[in-house]
């Protein structure tokens, strides 16, 4: 800012005006400042090959490879020492240099990202004195009711929990203490909280803490402690107590799932990048059943932003893989921006199938005023907040107590504390089952809201609130003889719009798209509905004057977006997806309609309409039905015993039966089939509707794929159309294998092993070759007819021409063109010397990598010359400085011919003395 002290005043301008004009001038320049784009030192790069080859990489242009990124294979994390920790600019040249590595397939300079922590407000934090605030030690009592007692100094104020007042006719609606009764406490579990980290010394933690689940992501050590010197990092702590406080050794409070083990990741506190989101969310899946998180983009009713590719791939690979493929739980607050007017469809965390969006309800079941709504809400926990009675007891720091807690941050690690019982109760639960079970159980009947409406599945939803209020225990009586849900399906279709349709001010636009299901598709076909996802692309002039609904074919309307006044955006929709639950259980099939609604909030240009460019329909689900609705299903494929056969049956037939009838009331009873049957090694069989994943149809009959195939047109192995797990499909082979051979490369987004390009003996894509065949060899990404050693093949002319006397080899004519270079030159910026130039210094080759050579890198910038890559290893200086034990320093002239020196670039004064 010093430099506003060039500019001179004129005229009769007071001092005081001169200061509001530079007084604006500055705000108007921090304001750009904090909406520019802050770049950090981190690449996050994704390389086909190993660890190795990720290192050699690294050191070749000047990185630290930092490891790979949480459980996401052949994605690393590289750190540039040349490159600035935070800039507004990007380094565009390291990240072109290192793009023509062949082996490297996708690269990003890491972006900082705003983050915000879920609590509407500051909690208030006091210590309580354990040893005068005791109560009974924990007993059962023996009568029929049962009431549970604990001697930890919050229990009688968890009313979440359990009502200590039943004269006044409370009811603790969540049912937490009744799954307890049933033996459930989350033993068995594993919970870790992604936030500013955890008091893992806490007496209420230290019990539970599990440093498996725990790492500091900022930091990179295995302590996720948060102390600062303003104890500001307490979130995390609160969370942590919310889910797994131990129980009953007179401390703070009680977890909702006090036995289960917990740990947290500490990403929060620090520089928050795609990368560092990855990484927490695909910490060790293999070990952590659930994810927590209760933070998210910012909730000011203006931002519209989800997870980066980095994040999206963790939480895919969370779902696929984590939990030996049962799947990673991901539970996420649903946002706390409704003073603001803000809408949880613009946070693409909450608004992912992969999560567990959790809303808030008050003590008395109505809508806290920071609360949003939206259609990919699943449920809702209790929050704190208000009168004395509704608030609620939690963990904070320096082994203090918290009784002010509150916000969908209390919510959402509540609701990981009763997914923790139900896996207590059933550990084979899948991901989806989870989701599914939340769905089947929860409670509508406490919780106020205007919007509440049976969808055609028979469920009661809400926009507010989801499904309703989690019901502990009927989600462990659930999960005690739950059966899987049948394999997920994913049907993808365009909707028709032949030209982009304008949306006009005051109006709505309907567009209608008649979706079968992709009936067609066997391994897409959804006859019953889980999440629908509508993906659009919308250009308009002020995006929060937009709401946006979409109707199912039974009638079931879901607001997708709803206006938001302060977003002021002229960016419109690109490729959002919006999702709703509330169709949970329909039929797919039939008429989807979208609508936009453009409501003008103030005066604006209403000729430039704006437009919808296209919009894709996904509808996740199954094929077939999940549970029995309305009535029990026959459980075996086992013969009817003699008794039964007796007896004529004259109920009805199960729809899988044809005409000719059938013997029972199941699908293992029919005289004869509709589609298919399978048949099993008893010499019974059962109808279906399709043959199940691993089978293929053959005349009505369900047939074995071939062992590694998932699904098939054969029994064998060459009739492949898809693989089991750990398996590619060969493009043209038809055949599964675990590793692609020879001519082929990984297309890791379709799983297939697909061709490389003419002569390509190994390729990382089509076009991308790495390895030759024989009589060709790699001049750039492209195998070409072969030249000796020091020559090049020139495509023009067909011939092979000496490479620059600098190169050992080269991909073309000239200095610019080395791959490595020839005996006494060093590689510098691409190009082969005979010495470092001014400004560089000379690196010693690698021991470690068979091929390295001598590389000349850049000096500090304070340095003219130097024998290092630091500041204090300057050799020379520029003209005005002098150097002073290895470090350039300017003089600037004192008082009474004094003189002062300090370091240029770190600013550290020295005293003036006489010169």
């Amino acid at each position: 800012m010093r430099h506003l002290g060039r500019f001179r005043v004129r005229g009769n301008l007071s001092n005081s005006a001169v200061m509001v004009c530079f007084f604006a001038l500055w705000m108007g320049m921090l304001f750009q400042l904090c909406h520019a784009s802050i770049y950090t030192n981190d690449w996050a790069v994704r390389i086909n090959g190993d660890r190795d080859s990720a290192n050699r990489i690294a050191e070749k242009y000047g990185f630290t490879n930092m490891g790979q990124i949480g459980d996401l294979k052949n994605y690393y994390s590289f750190r540039h020492s040349g490159t600035a920790q935070q800039s507004t600019v990007s380094n565009k040249e390291v990240t072109d240099r290192i793009t023509k590595e062949t082996k490297v397939e996708w690269l990003q300079q890491q972006v900082v990202l705003r983050r915000a922590k879920r609590n509407p407000r500051a909690s208030h934090i006091y210590s309580i004195d354990i040893k005068t605030k005791r109560t009974p030690t924990a007993h059962l009592q023996s009568n029929h009711t049962q009431t549970l007692y604990f001697n930890d100094p919050q229990w009688n104020s968890l009313w979440y929990i359990h009502c200590s007042d039943d004269s006044k006719g409370c009811q603790s609606h969540m049912n937490i203490e009744g799954a307890w009764r049933r033996g459930y406490t989350g033993k068995g579990v594993v919970v870790s909280v992604l936030d500013d980290g955890i008091e893992r010394e806490h007496p209420d933690l230290k019990p539970n803490y599990d440093p498996l689940a725990s790492y500091d992501v900022i930091g990179k050590d295995p302590d996720p402690s948060p102390y600062d010197s303003n104890n500001a990092n307490y979130h995390g702590t609160e969370c942590a107590g919310m889910v797994a406080a131990a129980a009953n050794n007179s401390q703070c409070t009680v977890g909702v799932s006090f036995h289960a083990r917990i740990g947290g990741i500490r990403m929060l506190d620090g520089d928050v990048t795609d990368m560092v989101e990855a990484q927490s969310l695909s910490f060790r899946p293999q070990h952590i059943d659930i994810y927590v998180a209760s933070w998210g983009p910012e909730d000011d009713g203006t931002t519209l932003e989800g997870p980066g590719l980095l994040a999206r791939l963790a939480l895919q690979n969370g779902i696929q893989t984590g939990r030996r493929g049962r799947g990673s739980v991901f539970v996420w607050a649903s946002g706390n921006g409704g003073r603001r007017g803000d809408h949880c469809s613009c946070d693409g965390y909450t608004n992912s199938i992969y999560t567990i969006s959790i809303s808030s309800s008050t003590r008395g079941g109505s809508k806290p005023d920071y609360l949003e709504q939206c259609s990919s809400t699943l449920a809702t926990a209790y929050t704190g907040g208000g009168v004395e009675s509704s608030r609620m007891a939690t963990l904070s720091l320096k082994q203090g107590c918290s009784r002010d807690h509150s916000g969908t941050s209390v919510s959402s690690p509540m609701a990981a504390g009763v997914i923790a019982l139900t896996l207590d109760a059933n550990p084979m639960l899948t991901w989806r089952d989870v989701q599914h079970i939340i769905v089947r159980t929860s409670k509508a009947h406490h919780l106020s809201a205007p919007d509440w409406h049976l969808n055609g599945a028979g469920f009661k939803v809400s926009h507010l609130y989801g499904f309703g209020l989690l019901d502990a225990e009927s989600m462990v009586k659930e999960a005690e003889q739950w059966r899987p849900v049948p394999t997920q399906r994913v049907c993808e279709e365009e909707a028709p719009i032949q030209l982009s349709r304008p949306i006009h001010p005051g109006s709505a636009l309907r567009s209608v798209h008649e979706s079968a299901g992709c009936s067609g598709e066997p391994l897409q076909h959804v006859v019953y509905v889980e999440h629908v996802v509508v993906r659009v692309t919308i250009v308009h002039g002020r995006r929060g004057d937009l709401s946006i609904t979409l109707t199912s074919p039974s009638g079931t309307v879901s607001q997708l977006l709803a206006n938001r006044p302060l977003d002021h955006s002229t960016d419109g929709f690109q490729n959002w997806e919006f999702m709703t639950t509330h169709c949970w259980g329909e039929e797919a099939a039939g008429e989807w309609s979208l609508e936009i609604q453009d409501t003008p909030s103030q005066k604006r240009n209403d000729t430039e309409l704006g437009t919808l460019e296209r919009w894709s329909l996904v509808v996740h689900g199954t094929s077939e039905q999940p549970y029995p609705m309305h009535r029990e299903q026959a459980r075996s494929a086992e013969m009817p015993v003699d008794s039964d056969l007796n007896e004529e049956y004259s109920g009805p037939c199960d729809p899988e039966c044809s005409d000719d009838g059938c013997e029972g009331p199941g699908p293992q009873h029919c005289v004869t089939c509709l589609h298919f049957f399978l048949k099993f090694k008893n010499n019974t069989r059962m109808c279906v509707s399709e043959c199940p994943e691993g089978f293929w149809g053959d005349r009505r009959r369900c047939k074995r794929c071939y062992s590694s195939c998932e699904s098939c047109t054969g029994s064998r192995s060459n009739q492949c159309t898809s693989c089991q797990p750990g398996y590619h499909l060969t493009e043209g082979a038809n055949t599964c294998t675990t590793s692609c051979g020879e001519n082929y490369f990984l297309d890791y987004d379709a799983n297939a092993c697909r061709k490389c390009s003419e002569n390509c003996l190994k390729c990382t894509s089509y076009s991308i070759c790495t390895e030759c065949r024989p009589g060709t060899s790699l001049q750039g990404n492209r195998c070409q007819r072969s030249c000796a050693p020091g020559f090049y093949h020139d495509k023009q002319e067909g011939t092979c021409k000496p490479c620059h006397k600098a190169c050992a080899t080269c991909a073309g004519a000239g200095v610019e063109a080395c791959n490595h270079c020839a005996e006494g030159y060093l590689m510098e910026e691409w190009r082969c010397v005979s010495s470092c130039s001014a400004g560089f210094y000379a690196t010693e080759p690698n021991p470690e990598i068979a091929d390295g050579h001598r590389i000349c890198r850049r000096c500090d910038a304070s340095c003219l010359t130097c024998v290092g890559p630091s500041w204090g290893n300057c050799s020379s200086c520029s003209s005005g400085h002098s150097l002073q034990e290895g470090v350039c320093v300017v003089s600037t002239v004192c008082v009474d011919g004094q003189s002062t020196k300090f370091f240029l670039y770190y600013m550290l004064t020295h005293c003036c003395r006489v010169s």
